[in-house]
């Protein structure tokens, strides 16, 4: 068959119609034995530059996929045909890329083969193929050398220190002709071969990629590579793309140079490398080199720190210094990010790093350090405040992604206004208060107050809440002298924002700030959409924080909330936050009767709306009554016992009304609200095992009805509440909705249908047997027919690939089972199947990462049934003769380990886990046996 003809035409075929049987038979043909023989063919250069390429990638395919193909002794033919190739004049680049390519991939694979010359120097090897005498050979071995990182990571691929070793001596040697290139091509000389000098920036970057090379072969092209930098950086008028490329390699070459981790060890090596860079950045715009002098920055902060406060080297001074001074001016870049400059964020990290460094100095350095650092940070604080001011038209905005950018460069701002205040401390809010003051005296001005209120809430994490002298001055000027009225909603937003993250300060502090905060965040639920819902993130701050300083305050708080509701979307954050506040704010009043006033205007309102809601079409409210429902329920979580049974039954008559609703009851994520909602309500009732028997029957008919997971999870806090209850109130709801689920689980099995379908219920019924077998196993024994459904039904579960369900079955299945000898006489009859089960899932029915439960269940026999279990163990591998192949031995050891485990759950599960590893590793190698067998 001759291949190269029909290859020839195949890659014509599909170049010209992209046809993909093809593709798919080229791929044949790559991989198959012959390619090694047509490949040389389909090289030749009067072959169409497709044909050429394919033939190329071929090779390299070959080489890196079939090496075991060619014999030993054909290794210098190969090597011999692949240099003839790869030195024919006027090969295409990308054509002669892949052929490198292959030498490369031949290279490793060969010095992997000689293992008897471990230290063999590969460069020493391809440079001796290829001498670089002329500029073309010179070009050969610079591509080549390039690729020879990629093919010996692909070779030694998951051997990290195989390939450095191979590749240590490599670098060194590789440094040494870099030296030789860079010095040969330099770019500011007129007449230099670009081309040549830009291969050799790839290959250093291809070669630092591997990691961890000697620092000394480095430093060898350090400073060409500064050289470079500076003529490639997009400061120069030229724009070619070549200019491009080479700043982004040489950018990267940079960055991965300067932030080893050795340079920490060899500090002249580190500040010569810092100083020239410095030195550079200077001469050339330095914004372009912001990234490199950051990555160099926050590598070896500490480095730089010290030498800010150590006395007698002038020059590590000098040079700490001046990267400082250049990030400072990087931060400081005149215009607006990200429309005007997208460079100002880059040093975020490092002004971080600086300041966390302060704290691993010992005295008296540390406080040397700080001393040095303020007027540095004292600088940024005020760039960022200047660069974070909000724009002030759509126009100055941009687009939508930059404005997103520019939401999160002013969360960075405030992240590094906080380290600034860590140093600057209250220097930082003089600085505040001063331009706060400033800022006051025009309306032009409101984006300079809105940023300075930006930078105040920045650092109220910080800030000691003991602190009595500049946070009441900066609090008077935020409260008491800004003209809301004349500035744009931000302001005011901003402030209900702040004031908010100082709630716990204003806690401490309530007189007299309390009352003028809360006059400000009430303006702010007033004023609209743009300051309502930073306002009510405020008030429920404030009521979380204040507690029983808010009572003066709390009617007319009350009033303000109950005038808001009505104007929000039901459901949402700002509706949330709002009855979590009237809930704490309804806690401080001093009697029911005032308490009850304002209850109307508030849940009352939720319930009136959501029995509007209820007589619409199922599809049109359903989310309008969730919401409210979720109001409801945030409305109990805050509230305190005197007034939660006037809250409940304020909301049975709506639980009554969707339970009887032929389309609500029957709505999940209804009926999950509404039984969330009476479950939060439970912990609001001051007699709850009196307040919450009407949820009782609301719980059986809805059950019925639609059997619910969030129905079980209430009917476990009740089983709690009620459990010891001497009329047995529990009793007869726990049997229906027990007897009711069951019934489904019967059914589910008579259609032979999936009980996966059911998991979450399956898993809540059964955390709810857990419970009850762990708490009050009576409640149970009052059923006694169903039992055996019960245990049936978590040894189905037992099988299931939902974890979850799988955990809860072995839970009750472990909690009934030490019930004994309450339930011994359930739990024998049934003891030979669930371990039979147990061993099914062992067997390989479960993954091993999901057999703790199993384990959990399979300890508890042995403590409760030892008498039993060697019998059900044996009995369940003569069930599953043919699931488990492992020797009879092996069976009978791990039969012996199980009935030894009484303790520990861990070892059980380890025994399980091992023997299943051992059963599967068996029929693996059974089926290698078969396999080979039938060849």
């Amino acid at each position: 068959m001759d291949y190269s003809v029909m290859v020839d035409q195949a890659v014509k075929q599909f170049y010209a119609e992209g046809n993909n049987e093809v593709h798919l038979w080229l791929l044949r043909v790559q991989a198959s034995p012959e390619a090694w023989t047509f490949v040389w063919e389909l090289l030749d250069p009067s072959k169409s530059w497709e044909v050429q390429f394919f033939a190329a990638s071929t090779l390299h395919s070959k080489i890196s996929k079939h090496w075991n193909e060619v014999p030993k002794n054909e290794y210098p033919a190969l090597q011999e045909r692949l240099l003839n190739t790869i030195k024919q004049p006027n090969i295409p680049k990308f054509v002669l890329s892949k052929l490198c390519q292959a030498l490369a991939g031949f290279l490793a694979n060969v010095s992997a083969m000689e293992t008897e010359e471990p230290n063999k120097n590969v460069v020493d090897e391809l440079m001796s193929m290829l001498p670089s005498d002329s500029l073309p050979m010179l070009e050969l071995l610079l591509r080549t050398l390039s690729l020879l990182p990629v093919e010996f990571a692909r070779r030694y691929e998951g051997k990290r220190i195989k390939l450095h070793e191979h590749l240590v001596n490599g670098w060194c040697k590789t440094a040494w002709l870099l030296q030789q290139v860079f010095s040969m091509c330099n770019p500011n000389t007129p007449g230099t071969d670009n081309a040549l000098h830009l291969l050799a920036i790839d290959c250093a970057l291809f070669w630092l990629q591997v990691g961890q090379l000697p620092l000394d072969a480095t430093g060898q092209i350090y400073h060409h590579l500064l050289i470079a930098a500076a003529y490639y950086a997009p400061s120069r008028d030229n724009a070619e793309e070549e200019h491009s490329k080479g700043w982004e390699a040489v950018h990267e070459c940079l960055n991965m140079i300067v932030t080893r981790c050795e340079l920490r060890n060899r500090p002249l090596t580190l500040w010569d490398w810092t100083r020239s860079l410095v030195s550079l950045a200077r001469q050339y715009n330095g914004k372009y080199f912001c990234e490199i002098l950051t990555a160099i920055g926050e590598a070896h902060s500490r480095n730089f720190l010290l030498a800010l406060v150590e006395e007698g080297n002038e020059s590590q001074r000098w040079t700490a210094e001046g990267l400082i001074e250049l990030l400072l001016e990087c931060s400081e870049q005149e215009g607006r990010y990200p429309t005007d400059e997208t460079r100002s964020c880059i040093p975020f990290g490092f002004w971080y790093a600086l300041q966390d460094d302060i704290g691993t100095l010992d005295q008296p350095y540390e406080s040397h350090a700080l001393v040095a650092l303020k007027p540095i940070y004292a600088r940024l604080a005020q760039a960022l405040l200047r660069k974070s001011t909000l724009p002030l038209s759509p126009n100055e905005a941009g687009d939508a992604d930059e404005r997103e950018l520019f939401r999160c460069y002013r969360q960075d701002v405030a992240d590094t206004l906080d380290y600034c205040y860590r140093v600057l401390r209250q220097d930082l809010l003089v600085l505040l208060g001063q331009r706060l003051s400033q800022s006051l005296h025009g309306s032009e001005k409101w984006t300079e107050v809105e940023s300075t209120l930006h930078a105040f809430e920045a650092i109220a994490d910080s800030v000691d809440i003991e602190e009595s002298h500049y946070i009441p001055a900066l609090m008077d000027l935020v409260l008491t002298h800004i003209p809301y009225d004349l500035y744009p909603g931000q302001v005011l937003a901003c402030v209900c924002s702040t004031v908010g993250r100082y709630a716990e300060w204003i806690g401490v502090h309530p007189d007299p700030w309390l009352e003028k905060v809360l006059r400000v965040v009430t303006l702010g639920l007033t004023r609209g959409s743009v300051t309502a819902p930073l306002a009510s993130m405020a008030l429920k701050d404030l009521a979380r924080e204040c507690g029983q300083h808010l009572t003066p305050f709390a009617p007319s708080i009350l009033t303000t909330i109950e005038q808001t509701l009505p104007t929000i979307t039901p459901g949402c954050g700002e509706g949330l936050r709002l009855m979590y506040a009237a809930g704490k704010l309804l806690n401080t009043l001093s009697t029911v009767d005032e308490q009850l006033v304002h209850l109307d205007a508030t849940l009352g309102m939720c319930i009136v709306k959501i029995r509007e809601l209820l007589e619409q079409p199922l599809f049109v409210a359903r989310v309008a009554v969730t919401n409210q429902l979720k109001m409801a329920t945030m409305f109990f979580s805050t509230l305190e016992e005197s007034i939660g049974k006037a809250v409940l039954d304020g909301l049975l008559p709506i639980f009554n009304q969707i339970i009887r609703h032929p389309e609500w009851s029957q709505d999940n994520s209804t009926l999950e609200e509404m039984y969330v909602c009476a479950q939060k309500s439970l912990s609001s009732l001051s007699r709850p095992e009196v307040d919450a028997r009407p949820l009782l029957p609301i719980l059986a008919t809805s059950y019925k009805n639609w059997p619910h997971p969030a129905a079980l999870d209430l009917l476990r806090q009740l089983v709690l509440l009620f459990g010891r209850d001497p009329e047995n109130v529990i009793g007869p709801i726990f049997a229906d909705l027990s007897s009711v689920t069951l019934s489904g689980v019967r059914a589910c099995r008579s259609v032979r249908g999936n009980l996966s379908d059911w998991a979450e219920l399956m898993e809540a019924y059964l955390g709810l047997l857990a419970q009850i077998c762990k708490k009050n196993y009576r409640l149970i024994l009052q059923v006694p027919d169903q039992i055996p459904e019960m245990l049936q039904c978590g040894i189905e579960c037992l099988t299931l690939p939902e974890t979850g369900t799988v955990k809860a079955a072995g839970c009750f299945l472990t909690h009934a089972i030490m019930q004994s000898p309450h339930l011994q006489t359930f739990i024998q009859p049934i003891g030979q199947e669930l371990v039979s089960v147990i061993l099914h899932c062992v067997g390989g029915k479960v993954p091993r990462s999901s057999l703790d439960p199993h384990a959990e269940v399979l300890l508890a026999l042995n403590k409760e049934c030892v008498q039993w279990l060697g019998h059900w163990l044996r009995g369940a591998f003569e069930k599953h003769s043919a699931l488990f192949t492992v020797p009879q031995v092996q069976k009978v050891n791990f039969v012996s380990l199980v009935q030894k485990e009484r303790t520990s759950k861990q070892r059980m599960s380890g025994i399980l886990k091992e023997f299943s590893l051992q059963n599967l590793v068996t029929k693996q190698n059974a089926s290698c046996v078969n396999e080979s067998t039938r060849s």
